[in-house]
């Protein structure tokens, strides 16, 4: 077999998976979170209605994919893992848009009366308009960075709305605040009952986002360490 091409520094260039394996990976984490989240909610909590379960189980992928989606430059700069050339985040990202999105179409069919007639009525509440502000963010970002749209905009436009999606994905927590606060000082000061499910979801949020915000810092501080070998 001939060698393998080298780069001005001698070692290979390195050579990415490809898209079908993107996606595979992709779709295998989503289902294993999805798989996961529907056994625990059908066995550990007080959830009995399929279509509620499924619901909650789609909520919590979603979450879960942002969390790794919008995570994984951060980890990376700390510990330069995962490899950001290989561009999963991408992937995953979109997983999650598409399973928040199904997750909004079981809250119609859920509760119809604040999501479709009775839309009108509650289009200016906190729920609805944080939840449609962070959905039109991520639609954007899954759109414009598509193969059939990304060539009409510059990588500085593309990169600006993909930086917007941290901003959807605190809005999701401000929303979470907002609809479950009262359950979550509840629970925090009794522990009675399943502990609530976007409480868990919001912690992990805000780690995330925590994350993010210190890397400026770090780099402010201390400059961009040193890639890793």
């Amino acid at each position: 077999m001939g060698k393998s091409p080298q780069n001005k520094t001698g070692a290979a260039p390195h050579v990415g998976p490809s898209e079908a394996k993107k996606w595979g990976v992709a779709l295998s984490i989503a289902a294993v979170l999805f798989g996961t989240h529907m056994v625990y909610i059908l066995e550990f909590t007080a959830t009995t209605q399929l279509l509620m379960a499924v619901s909650f189980a789609m909520a919590a992928t979603a979450s879960f994919l942002y969390a790794m989606a919008f995570s994984s430059g951060s980890l990376s700069y700390y510990i330069g893992w995962p490899n950001m050339r290989d561009g999963y985040q991408k992937q995953i990202g979109v997983m999650g848009f598409w399973f928040s999105f199904a997750y909004s179409i079981t809250l119609v069919v859920l509760y119809p009366e604040l999501y479709w007639y009775g839309l009108a009525d509650n289009f200016w509440t906190w729920d609805v308009t944080l939840g449609l502000t962070a959905m039109t963010i991520f639609g954007a970002m899954t759109v414009i960075n598509s193969k059939p749209i990304a060539p009409y905009f510059s990588w500085d436009t593309i990169k600006f709305v993909l930086g917007l999606g941290f901003v959807g994905y605190a809005l999701l927590v401000i929303r979470a605040i907002f609809i479950e606060f009262d359950l979550w000082m509840y629970w925090l000061t009794t522990f009675d009952g399943d502990i609530p499910g976007r409480l868990v979801l919001s912690v992990v949020a805000v780690g995330v986002l925590m994350m993010r915000i210190s890397v400026p810092i770090h780099i402010k501080l201390f400059g961009t360490p040193r890639p890793k070998k």
